[in-house]
């Protein structure tokens, strides 16, 4: 018999505390996660021990073909390994607080059925977020509050500044080595319950040098977005967003409302999850220049910085577009530093190379993991395809017109000048 749940209910499980009044500001990503469920579960979860181990082991082996359900975003360590009481040992997924998770079905009310969104990821069970909680405050009674970022050695959490590098290459052991040999080791700061939603395929956003608007910028964004194109083909998909959106956006970033259900966001964000069904990778113009507000967003995109760290080429570069871009001379400038102060981990993607070649295949590089890991069945079918078939490099040698001359002029003057 299937057990129904309400809104509130099933609310009350996601979330972690509650103010005065017993009622909390429920963030967007939880909301939309809620939605996700109704959408696709009606709201009804099957009860505990349903299945024997020989039907779990067919439901795990059939979660291969299975469609992706929906996908969340973690907020919590959790240690699969360690005292595991999944319905097949050794079949708990392991992940870190900020991974996402690709959930194609429910196995009881204690766990669902997906899997890690990286390279050779399992299909195994994880936790709902009803038993996630539960663990958490069992690790909470056990050992102390958990605290917002680690526990108490907090140096077996943190990942060296020399290996964040590393973390792009979507590998799914290096990034768990260092979880702590406890079931629930570490909470986002901003978390309000064990998981929220984001997109199955998570748009990618292009930010920086500078300024959107202005030639610079935007030239470079045109050339790796052509590039792009060339690249991934019938898999990649523009999605222009219409001014009108960004204006309740950037009015919303302004007033500080952004956490919670923004005007503006709201809208841009139901289309994307309904574009992102599509399983294509997604290219957002989103001129905007404050991206790093939409990381912890319920649109949960792949952030990717150009980066031009030093202000001697960039004014060189903007001098020579000539009056109108010598005009903003100040204001990019400014953008420019604040992107380049933010740290490395705001960041999907960091773009620092000197030839647009380089930057481009290390751009198409990360895609193309990130687009095999989710979609892996689709990717093994496509065993003679290359991972830089259409890369500029490429490009010169079968003699096809590739668009970096703009790129390449910045990256020049950035080799001559040492970073």
């Amino acid at each position: 018999m299937a057990l129904a749940m309400d809104k509130d209910a099933l609310l009350d499980q996601l979330l972690y505390a509650t103010d005065q009044s017993g009622k909390i500001a429920v963030d967007d990503g939880i909301a939309r996660l809620y939605k996700e469920i109704q959408d696709v579960w009606s709201g009804e979860l099957l009860p505990t021990n349903q299945y024997g181990l020989k039907e779990a082991w067919e439901i795990i082996s059939s979660a291969e073909k299975m469609d992706v359900a929906f996908a969340v975003r973690t907020n919590l360590t959790f240690n699969g390994f360690h005292d595991d009481d999944s319905p097949i040992h050794g079949k708990a997924v392991t992940f870190r607080a900020r991974d996402c998770l690709h959930v194609k079905a429910k196995y009881n009310e204690d766990w669902w059925i997906g899997r890690v969104v990286k390279v050779d990821a399992p299909i195994g069970f994880i936790p709902a977020p009803a038993k996630l909680k539960k663990l958490a405050e069992e690790a909470s009674a056990q050992l102390g509050p958990i605290k917002k970022g680690g526990m108490k050695d907090e140096k077996k959490l943190q990942v060296p500044e020399k290996q964040v590098d590393k973390m792009e290459d979507m590998g799914s052991i290096e990034s768990l080595c260092t979880i702590a040999p406890t079931r629930v080791s570490e909470i986002e700061t901003r978390a309000q319950g064990p998981y929220e939603s984001v997109p199955v395929i998570r748009p990618i956003i292009l930010c920086g040098p500078s300024m959107r608007g202005f030639e610079i910028t935007d030239l470079m964004h045109k050339a790796l977005v052509h590039a792009l194109k060339r690249q991934f083909e019938d898999r990649l998909e523009s999605y222009p967003v219409q001014d009108r959106f960004l204006k309740l956006l950037h009015s919303s970033i302004a007033s500080n409302k952004y956490s919670i259900n923004p005007e503006g966001l709201d809208e841009i964000t139901n289309n994307i999850y309904e574009e992102a069904k599509k399983f294509k990778l997604m290219f957002v113009d989103l001129k905007i220049n404050s991206p790093v507000p939409l990381k912890n967003s319920a649109m949960g995109p792949i952030l990717v910085h150009i980066k031009i760290s030093n202000s001697k080429v960039l004014t060189n570069l903007i001098k020579q577009r000539g009056a109108d871009q010598k005009r903003g001379l100040t204001a990019q400038l400014y953008a420019a530093t604040k992107l380049c102060d933010l740290d490395r981990r705001q960041f999907d993607v960091v773009l620092n190379e000197h030839d647009f070649d380089d930057a481009a295949e290390h751009l198409i590089n990360y895609l193309e993991k990130y687009w095999r890991a989710s979609r892996p069945l689709q990717a093994s079918k496509r065993v003679n395809d290359s991972f830089l078939r259409n890369t500029p490099a490429i490009m010169s040698k079968l003699g096809l017109k590739s668009p970096k001359s703009h790129y390449n002029s910045a990256r020049r003057q950035d080799h001559r000048i040492k970073v």
